[in-house]
């Protein structure tokens, strides 16, 4: 999905997405064999924000581009968070998101 495209959604559509998304890559993470350490589920979310909000100037948008890069360090959170529970929590095959 491009950023404008992400822009257009409402939050709620962002949200829909983002756990289906999420979903399909912890699972396809967890497959490769990739761990998660408590260093990794903080960093990333950390790195993730600094690179959108830094690097791909979304500062200039102001509050917008805020809201932006935290949902993006929020998507690399839920991402590792569903890693670490498909690896400790997970006994069962997960439940498919709703269309």
């Amino acid at each position: 999905m491009s950023s404008t495209d992400e822009q257009s959604l409402s939050l709620r559509e962002r949200f829909q997405a983002l756990n289906a998304a999420s979903s399909r890559t912890a699972e396809a993470l967890a497959a490769s064999g990739q761990q998660v350490t408590w260093w990794r589920l903080v960093s990333v979310p950390l790195l993730t924000f600094s690179r959108v909000y830094r690097r791909h100037d979304i500062w200039r948008q102001g509050i917008p581009g805020l809201i932006h890069a935290l949902f993006a360090a929020y998507e690399a959170f839920v991402r590792y968070a569903k890693l670490w529970e498909y690896q400790h929590v997970r006994t069962t095959t997960p439940p498919q998101p709703p269309s």
